[in-house]
């Protein structure tokens, strides 16, 4: 059995939250032991992942709040993070990780499940990557490749602000800010919503390293960060200081406005020739579905009633549709880039 790093760096400021990982995964080797890390952020922040834009976040409210906007390397879109939450890191050389990402997940998040389930909690694997309960999201997770490692990041919530999260998400209207909280006090939850309110940090800390070092089978050994990691922990935590990184990458225009929930659920709002649409995904069906349209008359309140239930692709729609001719071929344009999570 080889071994299995464990650095835990205990409670730190909203950038060394994030450059931790970038920087262990920056400064390992081919021959660098796996490593599993650990940080608690001291304070609260929004972060973004690397290929989104910063117009899904309410800058202003992100000010009147006092948050700092961070974007990570890895992908994903915005998420709010305090002191609630637990992040932990599994760091590998590259070439021992799989090349396809579900199995790259499924390998490394494996653990983190198991550990939740010796915890008290049914978890499961929920899609490609969410840990949950039934339909309620536990763990955000993530992966990238960083230099010569693969890295696959989680976060463990003790309880979140559900609130809070939505008026920082920068939708068109109120109505679907309302909808985002709606979906989310239903389907992202907490150890403290689960019934866990008494486990704490450490605890939730040697489990996952007791799930990781016996599923992966490696003997864990307690270590600090390295001066190589430091400095590039430290490069990192410049990089994200830089105006130009938080702007982040020139973006293709996105057809319509998205938030994610979680794995399988969704909300999605666009706006096109007098026609507003908002409508929500859940598992694969339209659980709601509004349509504005003043040249329309009745005809979108009915087409919305009759959206809701719907399974939600092109197919099932434009059936749906059909009998509105024009009008519902219209609708149909505007609604069929929101059928699919992007």
């Amino acid at each position: 059995m080889t071994g299995l790093r464990i650095v835990d760096v205990g409670t730190v400021g909203a950038m060394r939250s994030q450059s931790l990982w970038h920087g262990i995964a920056s400064a390992m080797s081919p021959n660098s032991v796996p490593t599993l890390s650990f940080c608690h952020p001291g304070e609260a922040y929004v972060c973004l992942g690397y290929h989104r834009s910063l117009e899904e976040i309410d800058a202003a409210a992100c000010r009147e709040q006092g948050l700092g906007v961070i974007r990570r390397q890895i992908g994903g879109g915005p998420v709010y993070i305090d002191r609630d939450q637990l992040f932990f890191q599994i760091t590998f050389p590259s070439d021992q990780a799989p090349a396809r990402v579900d199995r790259l997940y499924k390998r490394f998040l494996a653990p983190a499940v198991a550990a939740f389930r010796q915890l008290g909690l049914p978890a499961q694997l929920r899609g490609l990557n969410d840990i949950a309960v039934d339909d309620r999201r536990l763990s955000g997770t993530g992966a990238g490749q960083i230099g010569d490692a693969v890295t696959v990041v989680g976060n463990i919530i003790f309880r979140f602000p559900h609130q809070r999260m939505a008026e920082l998400l920068a939708v068109p209207t109120d109505r679907m800010r309302r909808e985002c909280l709606r979906l989310m006090c239903r389907h992202v939850s907490s150890l403290e919503a689960e019934g866990l309110s008494a486990i704490t940090l450490e605890q939730v800390k040697e489990t996952l390293i007791a799930s990781y070092s016996e599923r992966l089978g490696l003997s864990p050994f307690r270590d600090s960060l390295t001066a190589t990691e430091e400095q590039a922990v430290a490069r990192w935590e410049g990089r994200f200081a830089q105006p130009q990184w938080l702007d982040g990458p020139r973006l293709a225009e996105r057809t319509g406005r998205q938030v994610k929930i979680c794995a399988d659920v969704w909300v999605y709002a666009s706006k096109k020739n007098g026609i507003s649409i908002e409508a929500s995904v859940v598992g694969d069906l339209l659980e709601a579905v509004s349509i504005d349209a003043t040249h329309l008359d009745g005809l979108a309140g009915r087409m919305s009633d009759e959206l809701v239930g719907q399974r939600a692709d092109a197919r099932s729609v434009s059936v749906c549709l059909a009998p509105y001719g024009a009008d519902g071929r219209e609708v149909l344009e505007l609604l069929e880039p929101g059928l699919t999570l992007h």
